[in-house]
């Protein structure tokens, strides 16, 4: 009978980490538009770049990716304030997922070799804001950077 209760423990957890890793791929391209249009021109690389996480969240969710794109690009005109999203992933996810939030938001940053100011204060501060130091927010910089 023990067996069977951990059987069911881990049915549960791997379904909450397939939620959770849709919710992570979800936000990270709401807050990836966000920084992408921080210097006021999304560029095509950009978007592609974009567009290649939307797919991920599209798959997840049985949706074309252009629907999904159209709802972050409706939520991001629509939005004055991200904090929920930041609320979200502050009481949600592990280090390693906002780690990796960060890592995204700087690869989509660098994407057009081009940093423009508004991009990083905008990942700096949600960085910030979810916690992040800034020792290892200029880590990932640095990483993006030489990639």
């Amino acid at each position: 009978m023990l067996g069977i209760f951990k059987k069911k423990i881990k049915e549960d957890e791997v379904k909450l980490k397939k939620k959770h890793g849709f919710e992570i791929s979800l936000i990270g391209s709401v807050l990836a538009y966000e920084v992408a249009r921080a210097d006021g021109v999304i560029s095509k690389d950009e978007l592609i770049n974009l567009l290649h996480e939307v797919e991920k969240v599209s798959m997840q969710v049985n949706k074309k990716p252009e629907e999904i794109l159209n709802l972050i690009e409706a939520y991001s005109s629509e939005s004055i304030s991200f904090y929920d999203f930041i609320s979200d992933i502050n009481n949600d996810f592990s280090k390693e997922d906002k780690l990796e939030l960060i890592k995204y938001l700087w690869n989509v940053a660098y994407v057009d070799k081009v940093i423009d100011v508004n991009e990083e204060r905008l990942i700096r501060r949600i960085a910030d804001l979810i916690k992040i130091k800034d020792i290892e927010v200029l880590k990932l910089k640095s990483k993006a950077k030489k990639i």
